[in-house]
């Protein structure tokens, strides 16, 4: 995500996978993610608490930025860092029909 640009995140960071499985399976270069940033912002509905857990490992607690949507390469993909809770996700997914008005 670099270079940044306004509110546009930029640098090598954290990213929670949208699209689904069989998509990714059938080599879609694309993938449609949400980035994560340790700035958080309380109260803010575009933006969801994610926590660091046994299965995820993210050094801190971060805010999906859900106002960030963002398709990027998946060669510039680092590593996985584990799964999110459901109910997480199940926060991002509502979160992100809020945004489209799904």
């Amino acid at each position: 995500m670099n270079p940044p640009r306004r509110s546009k995140p930029g640098k090598v960071r954290p990213v929670v996978v949208l699209q689904s499985t069989d998509t990714l399976e059938i080599g879609s270069p694309g993938v449609v993610t949400v980035p994560l940033t340790t700035q958080l912002q309380p109260g803010n509905i575009l933006r969801i608490r994610i926590k660091p857990s046994e299965s995820l490992h993210i050094g801190k607690d971060s805010d999906a930025l859900l106002d960030q949507i963002h398709t990027i390469d998946r060669s510039l993909f680092l590593k996985d860092l584990g799964p999110l809770q459901s109910t997480d996700f199940e926060m991002i997914e509502t979160g992100v029909r809020f945004l489209l008005n799904f």
